[in-house]
C-alpha cells in the first residue's frame, strides 16, 4: 500500500489595522503562545510592516483572532507577530465589516407594514448589515433580509433595526444587527465578508 504525503493543515487569515482596514490576506504558518507566523499571499507586505498594531483574524471557525505587532519578516514574506492579546469573538464579529453594493429584499416582521420591500445594501459584517429602504422602520423593529452573496443559496436572516441614518432621496439608511442566527448562518455570512475583503485587496492591487 502506498501512502501519500500528509497534506499540511493551513488556515487563511486577514490582516487589518486598528481601524479594521484590510491590508493583506495571509496563511498561518505556525502559532506559538507568544508569536504567530503568517505568510502574506495577497495584499501589501509594506503596509503590514509599517503598521504598528494589526488584527490577525483567521477565516476558519473556532480559531481565535489576535491583536499583534510585527517583529520580523523574512524574504519569503513570512511575517512574525508577537501576540499582544486575544480578540474577543464579539469584537471580531463587529470589526469584520465591509462595504458592499447589492440589491435584495426585506420582509418586515413587526411595524406598520408587512409588505416585502426592495433594499440596497451599504455594508455587511459578521454581526449585522446596513441598508437603504423606502419603508419606515423604528429601532427595535424586526425584519428578515435576503443576503444573496453567500457561497450557497441566498440566505434569509433575521435582523433587529438599531438606528436610522441619513436618506438618499426616498431611501432611508438603517443599521441592523443579526438575531437568532445559527452557527452555519453566521459562518456563511462571515465567509461572504471575507470574500468581499479579498476582492477589495485584488481590486486595489490591479488599480
Amino acid at each position: 500500500m502506498i501512502f501519500g504525503k500528509k497534506k499540511k493543515d493551513t488556515t487563511d487569515c486577514m490582516l487589518m489595522d486598528s481601524m479594521s482596514r484590510v491590508l493583506a490576506k495571509g496563511r498561518l504558518e505556525s502559532k506559538q503562545e507568544t508569536t504567530w507566523k503568517v505568510r502574506i499571499t495577497e495584499g501589501s507586505v509594506k503596509e503590514v510592516l509599517r503598521t504598528n498594531k494589526l488584527q490577525v483574524v483567521p477565516t476558519q471557525e473556532g480559531q481565535p483572532a489576535i491583536l499583534g505587532r510585527v517583529i520580523d519578516c523574512d524574504e519569503g514574506d513570512v511575517v512574525t507577530f508577537t501576540t499582544l492579546r486575544e480578540l474577543k469573538e464579539e469584537s471580531v464579529r463587529t470589526n469584520l465589516r465591509m462595504p458592499v453594493d447589492f440589491t435584495s429584499y426585506c420582509y418586515p416582521l413587526s411595524g406598520p407594514s408587512r409588505a416585502r420591500a426592495a433594499i440596497r445594501a451599504n455594508d455587511l459584517s459578521g454581526g449585522g448589515i446596513s441598508f437603504y429602504c423606502t419603508l419606515a422602520f423604528q429601532p427595535g423593529d424586526i425584519v428578515e433580509v435576503v443576503i444573496p452573496i453567500t457561497r450557497t443559496a441566498p440566505l434569509l436572516v433575521k435582523c433587529q433595526v438599531l438606528r436610522k441614518g441619513g436618506s438618499n432621496g426616498e431611501y432611508i439608511l438603517y443599521a441592523a444587527k443579526f438575531v437568532d442566527m445559527i452557527d452555519e448562518e453566521e459562518s456563511l455570512v462571515r465567509e461572504a465578508v471575507f470574500r468581499a475583503q479579498i476582492r477589495h485587496i485584488r481590486e486595489n492591487q490591479a488599480s
